[in-house]
């Protein structure tokens, strides 16, 4: 049976000259020399609003559980609705015993199973700075609790300087010599995050893989080609002749259009349908659910992208986390229930040790409670997932659940590791050498701490 892209290539294919993208999609070549063979891919997960993950990670030790208890008040989890882990990380207050939420469910077995950390206290910083350097004015990243700008220097990866680019973005500056459409990605929207000098992000969404998208043009495959599609044919060949610019413009606009559907056909032949993904609650936006199937979805299809395909880098954008007024749990078991089917699309898949899942967002919450929820923050943790991952543990030093706290400063944490810190410890498991990660995060300098030790090395 022949499919509508059988038809396209039979109807058009012959008359339509190369479109630029299709040119460069067959001419794509990596430049960075110790990108490998082998297939690597992150998916970057933005939990967009400031996410309070310290009602997501829970001292569970008599006297620790007490002043989290105090400090959190009438939002502090109660000990019976935790589930227990155990980690080896003997850093500091890590000795210490740790619960998560029991709507974590999914995420407390993939850290018993090894393949999901906790990455304790990290935020924008300057540089490494203490609470009695912040008394005494040391410098800070400009606009501290600000959603726009604390969210921005995450997505720059420097929180020193304004950048007009992504982290995401000047890795395919360095890994590609000529632009990669297919290198970034997003599910969830436009991004600064995977915008660089030569990058941009290519944007799918459900309608990109769906089987019914080119009926959209005209073409029905039944009939050999509704009406639009025999217009078009017919504006095609008189292209090469076209003396009218208007209808010239048009015509050529219309090719790329359709040259670049047809490559997404291609792309998409063989698509997999995934169980166990659902809509969840998403507060505004495509529901986290919907974008992660997609991700795996077009992971499904990786080996049918043009050019070099060995490397790829997901933006996924779950809004809903600035819980001024509210408890976040609902969030909290979603993102629980989304993780865990992300992980067995990726195990049914076998590539489950090729793709690293990792959370960041805005900023941490407020330690105390305002009454209905918690206000801005500063520090906070975020959490990584995939088979490459030195799982099951605490990395980073996790701070003392505690107002007055040498940790913490105007009821905020002060965060102990950078953004810097923990993207260069991902990217570096993704290709990029070490002077690479100096132009990719150009503030990593300024912390000793440069590679985490979470991602496995072979």
């Amino acid at each position: 049976m022949k499919t509508r892209r059988d038809f396209l290539k039979k109807s058009i294919g012959s008359i339509v000259s190369i479109s630029p993208l299709m040119g460069l999609l067959s001419s794509l070549e990596l430049s960075a020399a110790q990108v490998d063979g082998e297939y690597k891919a992150i998916v970057c997960i933005l939990l967009e609003g400031g996410c309070d993950s310290f009602n997501m990670i829970v001292p569970t030790e008599t006297t620790t559980y007490e002043n989290y208890k105090a400090v959190r008040g009438d939002i502090a989890i109660s000990k019976d609705e935790l589930l227990s882990f155990s980690h080896s990380n003997q850093n500091g207050l890590n000795a210490l015993s740790y619960g998560m939420r029991a709507s974590m469910s999914e995420m407390h077995k993939l850290f018993e199973d090894n393949k999901l950390s906790i990455i304790a206290n990290i935020g924008t910083l300057v540089n490494p700075v203490t609470q009695n350097d912040v008394l005494s004015g040391a410098t800070v990243p400009s606009q501290l609790f600000s959603h726009n700008t604390q969210r921005a220097q995450w997505m720059m990866g420097n929180s020193k300087d304004i950048e007009t680019s992504g982290w995401a973005g000047r890795t395919s500056d360095i890994f590609y010599s000529t632009p990669n459409p297919y290198f970034n990605i997003t599910v969830g929207g436009n991004n600064i995050l995977q915008l660089g000098g030569n990058a941009e992000a290519y944007s799918f969404t459900e309608a990109s893989i769906s089987p019914n998208t080119m009926e959209y043009y005209g073409f029905g495959p039944e009939s050999g080609g509704g009406e639009l599609g025999t217009v078009y044919q017919n504006i095609y060949k008189q292209q090469e002749s076209a003396n009218n610019k208007l209808l010239s413009t048009f015509t050529e606009r219309r090719i790329d259009e359709l040259d670049h559907q047809i490559a997404l056909e291609s792309l998409f032949d063989g698509v997999k349908s995934f169980d166990g993904f659902t809509s969840g609650v998403h507060e505004t936006g495509v529901p986290l659910g919907e974008q992660l199937k997609l991700v795996a979805q077009i992971l499904s299809v990786k080996d049918n992208f043009p050019g070099q395909k060995k490397r790829q880098i997901f933006f996924v954008n779950y809004h809903g986390w600035d819980t001024h007024d509210s408890d976040n749990e609902h969030l909290v078991a979603y993102l629980s229930e989304s993780l865990g089917a992300l992980n067995s699309a990726l195990e049914e898949m076998g590539i489950e040790n090729s793709v690293t899942t990792f959370t960041i967002s805005d900023f941490g919450r407020s330690l105390t409670s305002n009454g209905a929820g918690t206000d801005h923050g500063w520090g906070g943790h975020a959490f990584v997932m995939g088979g490459a991952i030195n799982g099951g543990d605490i990395y980073g030093k996790m701070p003392a659940m505690q107002k007055d706290s040498p940790d913490a400063w105007l009821d905020r944490v002060i965060p102990s590791t950078s953004v810097e810190s923990y993207l260069a410890t991902i990217v570096k498991w993704f290709g990029a050498t070490d002077s690479e990660l100096n132009t990719i995060f150009p503030n990593l300098e300024a912390f000793s701490q440069k590679d985490m030790g979470f991602m496995k090395t072979t």
